[in-house]
């Protein structure tokens, strides 16, 4: 139970700094203005950060920032406000990184006094933070070293003696400084993508604990409960409501399965019949799911908490999956036994890996096993057949370790291509920035690879994909989504720039307040875009945020990344898509279909003047001064 605050204006952010170096701890308040020039989450972390880390330091280096924060509306009493964001220069990458979570931790920290973490330094051993009630703590965590995920959170929960503490923390990868190491919360929560474990891992930091009892000042009570009860009670009838929190999202894999945009055996095809009798999420539904859970203040509960029953990994227990687990871990590697499948999303978990990296560079060795360029005296015995569960078991187990082929790509993308040889690079697709492609068959659309291409941590889902160019939505229905006209075709290149930067700008808007993306346009036309935010930023604070505003804090928020990334050289060959996105797919009704040289330069063209960017990507004076960026870093905070 939260008490609600009714007197003053409610905007309270508090940012705890954390020397690990030399133990200093200080705090500090973020003046009103600077929160509603950046709001909370993943805005204040892009800030945070621009401001923090200097040009050109290596992400594992004391220098970099490590930075948690939790989304400007969550911990209210507002519907699916849940979400928690982490930010730090990527050890995967080199460029900015950062990444999404959602759980009980974003509540947590702000009950605990704080909406922001920023830590530095390195601490001279492994140490793990308590934050609790306006107070931080540097606590010794070697008795924690070398435990995983799952072990951890259990061993601080009976340090603490308190199993309501929210915990963040790494695993034995994060440790090694595994590249693609993630940070975990819960059973399945991730930091996942750019490596922010590994960040964590530098710094000697295993763990952040985190219990707090206070409350959270309302400016308009009255108006926050009646813009969540309106919004709860219509999101309830919608039919995007009904099926996630019946099959979570998992539905996703039939619907791109069936329209041949899954990529199977590493992109080697598109649709996955094998899948069909063996990956349906009807199949999951009755063979492994047992119930169905929730983020903090979410009433989707879009979570199954699943047990296998049966064969060699029975009593294998976790929290998901996505639609990506029988999508990487099945067609992509060539799979049909969802055993595998479940039992490998559980093992990235339990050990702290990015699921989707991991999955990712295994089906690159697969391939190169296929082409004949990896063989056993590489493997040391193993076969990388498509679908052989050793394999897939076996690589992620060898990634944990950081030992034999599977910790060959711990350490990067480069290094990997560096130690299997040159001619393995034409199998491994990555955007410009070097972040892994996800397996979707971009290809055959135009706003979906540019708003996933151009994000700002590299080729990214949750930051750019444009869902509803593929609905098959009338025209007058994207218009009124989009603000204006957009061409409903999804192989048509007119309008897609439009349509790729307003989603970006929604799911920046999404990251920035703490709101899921399930609940927004990102998943479903008739979900939020970005008035309804605002009801509840209004009732909040006491401001008058339009829609319109709420869009340009979005804007800045983008501008603010693609800052971090021009200072780090990054320019328009940053935003170049894998280069098998330029070659024809070769069979089934996509047949054909590819991102044309030409137009997709153009595209971009018209992608940097809708943000006011030059021919490379750089933002303009004009752009940087409307946006109140063009004395930036200010090191304000």
């Amino acid at each position: 139970i939260r008490t609600y605050k009714t007197s003053g204006r409610g905007v309270v952010a508090k940012i705890g700094y954390v020397g690990l170096s030399d133990k200093e701890i200080s705090a500090g308040a973020v003046p009103e203005e600077m929160s509603r020039k950046y709001l909370g989450g993943r805005g204040m972390g892009a800030y945070l950060l621009y401001n923090h880390v200097p040009k050109g330091i290596d992400p594992l280096s004391p220098e970099n920032a490590l930075i948690f924060s939790s989304g400007f509306l969550s911990g209210y009493f507002a519907t699916a406000y849940g979400r928690f964001h982490v930010t730090g220069k990527s050890p995967d990458t080199g460029v900015y990184g950062d990444s999404n979570i959602g759980g009980d931790l974003a509540a947590e920290l702000k009950y605990a006094g704080f909406q922001h973490l920023v830590i530095k330094g390195k601490a001279d051993r492994p140490t793990y933070l308590y934050v609790h009630d306006g107070d931080i703590e540097v606590r010794d965590a070697s008795h924690l070293w070398g435990l995983d995920t799952y072990e951890t959170q259990l061993r601080i929960w009976d340090e603490l003696k308190d199993p309501e503490v929210k915990v963040a923390c790494i695993g034995p990868p994060g440790e090694k400084l595994v590249r693609f190491a993630c940070i975990r919360h819960q059973l399945k929560r991730a930091a996942g993508r750019t490596g922010q474990g590994c960040v964590m891992g530098s710094k000697n930091l295993k763990a952040v604990a985190v219990r707090g009892t206070g409350g959270l000042p309302v400016a308009h009570p009255e108006r926050l409960l009646k813009a969540t009860k309106g919004q709860y009670d219509f999101a309830l009838k919608t039919k995007i409501f009904q099926i996630t929190s019946r099959w979570s999202n998992l539905f996703a894999w039939v619907v791109n399965n069936e329209r041949e945009a899954v990529c199977v055996r590493n992109h080697q095809s598109f649709f996955y019949p094998e899948g069909y009798g063996h990956l349906d999420v009807d199949i999951f539904l009755e063979k492994y799911s047992e119930k169905m859970l929730a983020c903090h203040s979410c009433a989707m509960h879009c979570q199954h908490r699943y047990k296998i029953k049966e064969g060699p990994f029975a009593g294998t227990e976790g929290e998901g999956p996505e639609w990506m687990t029988p999508l990487l871990y099945g067609a992509f590697l060539g799979n049909k036994d969802y055993d595998v499948a479940l039992y490998a999303l559980e093992l990235t978990n339990r050990h702290g890996l990015d699921g989707m990296t991991a999955g990712l560079y295994i089906g690159w060795l697969m391939h190169c096993w296929q082409e004949g360029l990896i063989t056993e005296k590489d493997t040391g015995g193993l076969n990388l057949e498509w679908g052989n569960r050793e394999a897939i078991i076996g690589l992620i187990e060898q990634m944990a370790r950081k030992e034999g082929l599977g910790g060959m790509v711990t350490d990067g993308s480069d290094e990997a291509i560096k130690r299997l040889g040159p001619e393995t690079a034409q199998y491994l697709y990555r955007c410009g920035k070097g972040l892994t492609q996800e397996p979707g068959n971009d290809r055959m659309l135009r706003a979906m690879p540019l708003g996933n291409v151009t994000s700002n941590r590299g080729n990214d889902h949750l930051r750019g994909r444009v869902n509803l160019e593929f609905m098959g939505l009338p025209a007058e229905v994207l218009e009124n989504i989009f603000g204006q006209p957009v061409n409903p075709d999804p192989t048509a290149w007119d309008t897609k720039a439009w349509m790729a930067t307003w989603q970006q700008y929604l799911n920046t808007m999404s990251d920035a307040t703490g709101l899921c993306k399930f609940w927004t346009q990102w998943f479903a036309p008739d979900m939020w875009g970005f008035k309804q935010p605002t009801e509840v930023i209004n009732a909040v604070t006491g401001w008058d945020m339009t829609a319109e505003e709420l869009m340009e804090i979005s804007e800045r928020i983008w501008n603010m990344e693609k800052l971090f990334n021009y200072r780090e050289g990054v320019g328009r060959e940053g935003d170049a898509p894998p280069h098998i996105f330029f070659e024809p797919v070769k069979e089934g009704a996509r047949k054909g279909l590819r991102l044309e040289p030409d137009k997709w330069e153009k595209l971009l063209d018209e992608y940097y003047e809708l943000h006011g960017w030059d021919k490379e990507g750089t933002p303009q004076a004009e752009t940087l001064k409307r946006l109140g960026l063009d004395a930036e870093p200010s090191h304000r905070l």
